[in-house]
């Protein structure tokens, strides 16, 4: 780090210093008045401004051209000298630059050592470390820059190429992000300045540069490089101070760019001019003559214009209106924050939700496995079954909230599946009705023979459950509700686009029904006609979501002061629904294959494997993926292997999945999870392997054991 004994003293351009019109007032009235030379001193002292005794403001220089360096008498120069001198001035603020590099730079900013460091691109991280003043004065995207040799035709064209990037820039942190995100492996060559990611090219030392496209484009041209038509990443550029500065000098800076950048002619758009430009072709003569003409045809008029607008424009652009435009963007940043409180809070309250819901589903495992092994016992009487099977009814109730709260908290991934919709709606009439009051009636109808859909029984379920809350409000003096599902032909499809036969799920309501400049804005976000603090606004925007993603569509009518009535449209699948809740383990589930069981959970290890062996399958048992992956090595004569995600140990149950691969290549698997089934899409590439919630039924899990042993 440069100490500050090497900087140079810029002085702000003021017409006149505050210390010589005191003195003026000293001269006129001190000298004259000798009665009262006590008092008058204390008043001159009273007046003086705080500014009379300051040190100059330490501003940080670094090379960098043209953006900031120094010419070849040593002044300093570029875009950022240029602008922040009229900044400071304007401000009536001294300065000095004090030279360091650019990481030591932004260090002494952190320490306090600098007051002001212009040319910093914002990222989150340096958010955290420095102030930033809001105005940014450059946006620009990274641009790639290449010999005429190398060719890049897209951004997976990384690979394996030298890459020249300013050393600690927002444009490597960007490119480290990239690359660690796609897999690629590129070797960094780090440079000191844009001029030296350009040189790295020449020299040979890398195959491309990636840097600021304000500069890149200039140099790229003097050199004859070329600039592939691939920008990388945009980027806003302004000025840090450190995170104690005051509050007002903040502000101070916030005005006086906001004012360079807002006044036509100001040095912003000078310096702007003269060093952040594109130097594009040439135009074509005849052209060039024309506007010429044009330009001189209306230069009178542009002058007498261009002297209103100016007038007009340092009448009204006053104080008062920036702070407007501060208070404005102050407001929009407490939005922004609040949002990512509330982001914060749906987070940790999805994490304690998933942690509840695993230790919950591995109770429920327990309770649900020795339960259908105790059913399975001969001379049971016909009462002790009745309990049995209320008991294990209640299990799968307990499943069902758990999947919930998974959902809730983000942490379920959504599986559709072949259902008839009558039949889940049959489920849940109960709990729909007792969601009413007594002066609302409910009816449902169901055609005689619904054919099956593919849908995701639970968001199904919560779409219905929102449309019968909808109409229940609608109805607050009591009404008749009607929901009704029925089969629709092909040849009845009434405009809907759906190809094929559809089922249909009709809400009807005699409420207060929609008005009709209201009805086509229904579906949109935060969108309600209800009282304020009565609704969100998010129901029906989330059932058209629902229906939307699963191939349907939904269709609205409604009457003022008559009712509403919505449909749900979804097309038929070819596969046969099997909504049955599982029965006895037919003969055609049994086996006699050596199966490997890795569970944590004493207790969920002791009723599966009593469940496994029950069908004739011999168990072998491993505590965690550490103790498993051994008995796989010593005797690797496993036919399945059943494990839990998550265990303690290094090794997990993907782990697991991936290393049983390598010595049984081939094997199938059962992965068992409490969390949910969100890790999918991590695994759904991999072939004869399945994923079960827990709890799983025994016939279920060895009807899926039995089609994998038998695929």
């Amino acid at each position: 780090m440069m100490g500050l004994e090497g900087v140079e003293q810029r002085p702000g351009k003021r017409p006149q210093r505050v210390d010589q019109v005191i003195e003026g007032l000293l001269n006129r009235f001190c000298f004259a008045t000798k009665v009262f030379p006590a008092l008058l001193g204390m008043l001159c002292l009273a007046v003086l401004p705080g500014q009379l005794n300051a040190d100059p403001l330490r501003v940080g220089f670094y090379e960098n051209p043209p953006k900031i360096f120094r010419d070849a008498a040593g002044q300093p120069a570029g875009f950022w000298p240029e602008v922040t001198e009229a900044i400071l001035s304007e401000m009536g603020y001294d300065f000095e630059y004090v030279d360091c590099e650019w990481e030591t730079c932004l260090e002494m900013v952190g320490q306090g050592q600098l007051d002001l460091m212009p040319d910093v691109a914002f990222s989150e991280e340096r958010a955290a470390q420095f102030q930033f003043i809001n105005e940014a004065l450059i946006y620009s995207w990274s641009t790639i820059v290449t010999s005429q040799k190398v060719e890049i035709t897209s951004l997976a064209d990384f690979e394996g190429k030298r890459i020249a990037v300013l050393a600690n820039s927002i444009q490597e942190r960007d490119l480290r992000r990239f690359l660690r995100k796609e897999g690629l492996k590129s070797k960094l060559i780090w440079t000191s300045s844009v001029q030296g990611a350009i040189d790295a090219i020449l020299v040979g030392d890398a195959d491309l540069a990636i840097t600021n496209t304000f500069f890149a484009v200039q140099m790229a041209n003097q050199n004859s490089l070329r600039i592939p038509e691939l920008p990388f990443q945009v980027n806003s550029y302004h000025y840090v101070v450190p995170p104690d500065a005051p509050e007002s000098f903040v502000q101070a800076m916030n005005l006086a760019s906001y004012r360079q950048q807002m006044t036509f002619g100001s040095d912003f758009h000078s310096a702007k001019y003269e060093w952040i430009s594109f130097h594009k072709a040439p135009l074509p003569s005849w052209l060039i003559t024309v506007l010429l003409v044009a330009v001189s045809v209306l230069l009178v008029s542009a002058v007498l214009i261009f002297i209103l607008r100016r007038v007009v424009r340092a009448r009204t652009l006053d104080l008062a209106t920036t702070v407007d435009a501060l208070s404005a963007e102050m407001d929009l940043r407490k939005k922004a924050e609040k949002f990512a409180l509330e982001t914060q809070k749906f987070d940790a309250i999805g994490r304690l939700v998933g942690g509840v819901a695993h230790d919950f589903n591995n109770l429920l495992s327990v309770i649900m496995g020795n339960l259908e092994l105790l059913k399975d016992q001969r001379g049971l009487d016909a009462p002790s079954l009745k309990f049995i099977d209320q008991a294990l009814s209640a299990t799968k109730r307990g499943a069902k909230l758990s999947y919930d709260l998974l959902s809730f908290g983000r942490r379920a991934q959504l599986v559709p599946q072949v259902l008839r919709v009558d039949l889940v709606l049959r489920g849940i009439e109960e709990m729909l009705r007792r969601t009413l009051p007594e002066n609302i009636s409910v009816e449902f109808s169901y055609d005689p023979l619904v054919k099956a859909v593919l849908l995701d029984q639970g968001q199904l379920e919560n779409a219905i459950l929102n449309l019968v809350l909808n109409a229940r409000d609608a109805m607050p003096d009591g009404g008749k509700l009607t929901v009704s599902v029925s089969n629709l032909g092909a040849d009845q499809s009434d405009g809907d686009d759906l190809s094929g036969d559809r089922v249909v799920v009709s809400v009807t309501d005699t409420g207060v029904g929609i008005k009709e400049d209201a009805l086509s804005k229904v579906f949109e976000p935060f969108f309600t006609t209800k009282e304020f603090d009565k609704g969100s606004g998010m129901g029906l925007a989330m059932v058209h979501g629902f229906v939307t993603q699963s191939g349907g569509k939904i269709r609205i009518r409604s009457v003022w002061e008559q009712g509403t009535t919505v449909e749900l449209r979804f097309p038929v699948t070819v596969e046969a629904a099997d909504q049955a809740a599982g029965g006895d383990i037919s003969t055609g589930f049994l086996g006699d294959e050596q199966i490997l069981l890795v569970e944590d959970d004493d207790d969920v290890r002791s009723a599966l494997s009593q469940r496994l062996a029950a069908s004739g399958f011999r168990v072998t048992h491993a505590h965690n993926g550490t103790e498993a992956l051994d008995l796989v090595k010593k005797a690797p004569e496993f036919d399945l292997v059943v494990t839990d995600l998550t265990m303690p140990g290094p090794v997990q149950g993907l782990d697991l999945v991936a290393q049983v691969r390598k010595v049984l290549d081939g094997v199938p698997i059962v992965i068992l999870t409490g969390y949910g089934a969100d890790v999918l899409d991590s695994v759904s590439g991999l072939p004869k392997l399945t994923v079960l919630n827990k709890p799983v039924s025994g016939p279920v899990l060895i009807s899926k054991i039995r089609a994998l042993l038998d695929s």
